[in-house]
């Protein structure tokens, strides 16, 4: 092995930042075997900075003699002992660094230390990230971080030895406290488990005169898990983005993962601000992402609100540093918007994320302007937890103790302003070197807690190549921190080694194969802390176990007749049911999935791409609270997961106009490649003016890479509204029907606009604009036609010149066209234009135009306009100008969208016919003190039908929804749907056909269950 430092590394310290250069000495030392001589340092001061940044305010260091190569094994060995400790503390507190000597200082080595008045020696067994050459501009140093207030310490014997490549015989192995087997801190946590993480589960059986039935068979699987474990994604491959790059197979194993063996998850990226105000990204990505995590039954963690570091968000946000009253209104009016626009989807948000490192914001607006975006994301959406995340709070040991006590000070002066602080994030990256035990991990988690906070970790991981360490610190940190009552979730910041920011820290290899870390995750998730038992009930027909919180299946047998039930016992309080056995089987509903997210706009159209005019919602739901309004010309889109080629599919939704004279529809399309269809289906809606389902049967070919949802009503001259509810496709169960034929007018959908920062929300950014002739921009956000930003256009040179974007153009294309006009004074007739400049010459066609006042906003659009050309196109311009004068105007929420025409389809029935579900009557068995009624229900297709509970699937006397199935099966299905009640007449609504049934209904028949009577 080779020494890097210098012979006598003690004396070459000789790198100063903000250190006086009187600040080190030299000193004898008596006795030690180790070494006999040690340098003092003396630190006069704390830095300048509260932040990380402080923390290397202040270095000592000393230059490598030597060469290092990229991936050889070192170790670095140093000695330290307090002389003067830090202020209030009995320790002494540095950062050991080995890094590059000058930018980037890439490093290889950074390591707490923490000392008392004793010799403490620190050894560390690490890789060289990259090669330090000596002698030149990558050469490394090994640099203390000294930024923690005054102190006096000694370090001595201080080496950095090469062992070469690989992993010598005799290199150093890294443990930590508390990894044995028979560790005391095991039998602990245990008993916390115990205590805190279950609760006592009692299922009685009865018959239905009340006797206890002895003897059943009784089942209780657990479904979920009260406890969160998570996993952030990438949004793109989450939904199989064509950005995201991921192939069929990988995308398989990517969404399987997620939606079994996690219950939360969260979007690494995509939420974060500077992707937030990307439309395109948040429209066709996030969105969808997020609708995928709620239709998979994922609580979702929003990451995060505000990041607040110049390098951390929008341009334009970093141009309002020198306006301090500018900043807090851009940086409110995000928030609000963000967090506003995700409530109900999210269900926690991490306000404010690494404070304690990224404070320029906190520079300019004061530290106490956290509590104010915790309020503000509060007034946002009142009803979720809301979080401060942070990193080095539980890592190194527990030994980043100023980085730990300024984000608790932090926590504490939010709580003491009465802001709605909920939970502290502990980030837990932990870097394989120093991994804090579970004895220290309990006392840091109580440290937090004691302010009345939750403790979430939030982006667990390991970063080792020893993968049997990996593994065996997940499984102790897993069991720590879920045996804790103030921890509320445990979640790691990737799974794969794909797609994260650290392969070595994931779960699966690329081939998807479990590394020993993904193995013990899933032994705890799904076996050691998972509940699944079964016994028999005793002669007082009870029958008890002891379970993990979450929700349950129970499944009672008797005769061979089986009942199921939910049951959900979310606290220790525990959890009892009563199961009648009357001889009469039953299932929990199981609602079918759904690859359309939220096709019952219960969310609005969050998750949908606006198109055309764009679409609004309306209160005169088919089912729940809210459907989709289409005005002539607007529309939605939304891009599909989960679909497989040559897997037949049934496509279904409810319409209906409010007048005559267009057509809307309800439609998939896709094809090999994003925005090209090559196949497309449709329900079209003319005629009907109450609620009518729709069916299409349709099979994506195979090579199908991209499946578009999407519904659109034509463009025309009248006013009709189309009204489109529970937009939903299943796998075929049963015989398909055959294919669909086109309607009687095919629509021809726009995509989303060409143009570049058309919404103008970016405030202080003009960019994709430019001036067609003279004139000034300035994104203003005078007064907007919506959103938070408009585009001022001042000093126009001619009535002819105003703001213009290049687009591209086809040929022949069909194109939708809309902006948003106002003057600044006066009136005029603004117009819209498309210059076509050709090897022939140049052609301007009039997209549109209307007299514009500067009392209020003006819309300018067209549609279905054909753009076409001879000669070969070398610009096509979008502009803005006025007929007469040129005066200042104001342009907002500006597009421009070619119209995708439709794909071809095979000839067939203009619809799918099918005939409407039927309920059919009902028998009852009375028990003590109440009935159960049984009713049944006819599907006379050769295939699946759905109806949601709604206005077509509801009883009453309400509650409307009362477990009945939404999942139709074919055929006769007698005594599917179980209502237990008082016995006054019950009535079941299905479409058009209604079954009641009382206390003088027929009877089920004698109850098998009392021969089992006590």
């Amino acid at each position: 092995m080779n020494e890097v430092l210098p012979a006598d590394a003690v004396a070459n310290f000789s790198e100063f930042k903000s250190l006086p250069a009187d600040a080190t000495e030299q000193v004898a030392i008596a006795g030690n075997p180790n070494f006999s001589k040690a340098l003092q340092i003396a630190v006069p001061n704390g830095p300048q900075s509260p932040g990380l940044d402080g923390e290397y305010e202040i270095t000592l260091g000393v230059p490598a003699s030597g060469t290092v190569t990229e991936g050889d094994a070192l170790v670095a060995t140093v000695w330290a002992r307090s002389i003067v400790p830090t202020a209030g503390a009995t320790t002494g507190n540095a950062h050991l660094v080995f890094e590059t000597d000058g930018s980037p200082y890439k490093k290889s080595l950074n390591a707490a230390l923490l000392y008392g008045t004793e010799w403490q020696k620190f050894q560390f067994p690490f890789r060289a990230a990259t090669t330090y050459t000596a002698g030149t501009t990558t050469a490394a140093h090994l640099n203390l971080w000294l930024g923690y207030g005054a102190q006096t310490f000694q370090i001595a014997g201080v080496s950095v030895q090469d062992w070469g490549p690989g992993t010598p015989a005799g290199y150093p192995q890294i443990t930590y406290d508390g990894r044995d087997p028979n560790a005391a801190w095991r039998t602990a946590a245990d008993a916390r488990i115990d205590q805190y993480r279950k609760g006592n589960l009692a299922v009685s059986v009865v018959d239905p005169t009340g006797h206890p039935v002895s003897g059943a068979t009784v089942s209780a699987v657990q479904q979920t898990s009260a406890f969160k474990f998570g996993a952030a994604a990438d949004g793109a491959r989450l939904v199989g983005d064509p950005s995201g790059g991921i192939s069929g197979t990988d995308l398989a194993q990517y969404q399987e993962k997620y939606s079994t063996l996690f219950n939360q998850g969260a979007l690494g990226n995509n939420l974060k601000w500077n992707h937030w105000e990307n439309p395109t990204e948040r429209d066709a990505i996030t969105l969808p992402a997020l609708q995928w995590m709620k239709e998979h039954g994922l609580r979702i963690r929003g990451h995060n609100v505000i990041w607040p570091s110049w390098g951390l968000m929008q341009p334009d946000v970093v141009n309002l540093q020198n306006d301090p009253a500018a900043l807090r209104t851009r940086i409110n009016n995000h928030i609000t918007d963000e967090a506003s626009t995700l409530a109900g989807i999210v269900d926690e948000w991490d306000v404010v994320n690494e404070p304690y490192s990224e404070h320029s914001v906190q520079d300019i607006l004061g530290p106490d302007e956290i509590a104010n975006w915790f309020r503000l994301a509060h007034q946002a959406d009142p009803n979720v937890p809301l979080a401060l995340n942070d990193y080095g709070l539980v890592e190194s040991n527990g030994w980043e103790k100023r980085h730990r006590d300024a984000v608790y000070n932090t926590v504490q002066s939010i709580k003491a302003a009465g802001a709605p602080l909920d939970v502290v994030g502990f980030e837990s990256h932990f870097n394989g070197l120093q991994l804090t035990s579970p004895d220290d991990l309990m006392t840091i988690v109580d440290q937090f807690a004691g302010l009345g906070v939750k403790v979430a970790v939030t982006e667990f991981d390991v970063d080792t190549d020893d993968q049997q360490l990996q593994a065996d610190y997940t499984r102790d940190f897993m069991t720590a921190m879920f045996s804790n009552p103030n921890v509320n979730q445990i979640s790691n910041f990737g799974i794969w080694s794909k797609n994260i920011y650290n392969p070595r820290v994931a779960l699966y290899n690329d081939d998807w194969s479990p590394k020993p870390n993904a193995l013990v995750w899933e032994d705890l998730i799904k076996h050691q802390w998972h509940t699944s038992v079964s016994g028999q009930t005793t002669a007082a027909g009870t029958y008890g176990t002891r379970g993990f919180l979450g929700d349950y299946l129970v499944t009672v047998t008797v005769n061979g007749i089986s009942k199921q039930m939910k049951v959900a016992m979310p606290t220790t309080a525990g959890a009892s049911v009563t199961v009648i056995a009357d001889g009469q089987a039953t299932t929990v509903r199981q609602d079918q999935p759904n690859p359309i997210g939220d096709g019952g706009f219960e969310d609005g159209t969050r998750g949908w791409t606006p198109l055309g005019t764009g679409p609004a919602t309306a209160a005169n739901a088919h089912s729940g609270h809210t459907a989709l309004a289409l005005s002539p010309g607007s529309g939605v889109t939304q891009n599909l997961t989960g679909i497989t080629p040559g897997t037949s599919y049934l496509l279904s939704g409810w319409g209906r106009l409010n007048g005559g004279g267009t057509q809307c529809y309800v439609g998939v399309r896709g094809g090999a490649t994003a925005g090209t269809p090559t196949f497309q289906y449709e329900l079209s809606y003319a005629d009907e003016r109450a609620y009518t389902q729709k069916l299409a049967a349709f099979t994506p070919p195979a090579g199908t890479k991209w499946v578009q949802a999407f519904a659109w009503s034509n463009p025309g001259s009248v006013s009709t509204q189309c009204t489109l509810d529970d937009l939903a496709i299943t796998p075929t169960d049963g015989t398909p029907p055959p294919p669909q034929g086109a309607p009687a007018v095919t629509p021809y959908l726009p995509t989303p606009s060409v143009l570049g920062n058309g919404s103008l929300e970016n405030q202080s950014n003009t960019t994709g604009w430019y001036c067609l002739g003279t004139c000034t921009l300035k994104n203003a956000a005078t007064t907007p036609h919506a959103g938070t930003g408009d585009l001022s256009v001042t000093a126009r040179g001619a009535a002819w010149a105003g703001p213009a974007q290049g687009v591209s153009v086809v040929n022949g294309g069909l194109y939708d066209s809309s902006a948003w006009v106002r003057l600044a004074s006066g009136s005029d007739t603004a117009m819209v234009s498309l210059k076509l400049t050709t090897s022939t010459g140049s052609t301007t066609y009039r997209l549109g135009s209307a007299p514009v006042t500067s009392t209020g906003w003006t819309q300018i659009s067209a549609a279905n306009a054909e753009i076409s050309w001879t000669g070969t196109l070398t610009k096509a311009e979008w502009w803005i100008s006025t007929a007469t004068g040129a005066g200042d105007l104001l342009v907002d929420d500006a597009s421009f969208a070619p119209m995708a025409k439709a794909a071809p389809r095979p000839t067939g029935p203009a619809e799918t016919a099918f005939n409407p579900v039927v309920p059919t009557a009902a028998c009852v068995v009375h028990n003590q003190g109440s009935y159960t009624a049984y009713f049944g229900y006819s599907n006379a297709n050769n295939y699946y039908i759905p109806v949601p509970v709604g206005a077509d699937n509801a009883f009453s006397p309400g509650p409307s929804d009362r477990g009945q199935t939404v999942s139709f099966l074919p055929y006769q299905r007698p005594r599917r749907v179980a209502v237990t009640w008082d016995g006054s007449p019950l009535t079941w609504r299905l479409g058009a056909q209604t079954q009641t049934a009382s206390s003088t209904s027929p009877a089920c028949g004698s109850a098998t269950a009392g021969q089992h009577r006590r």
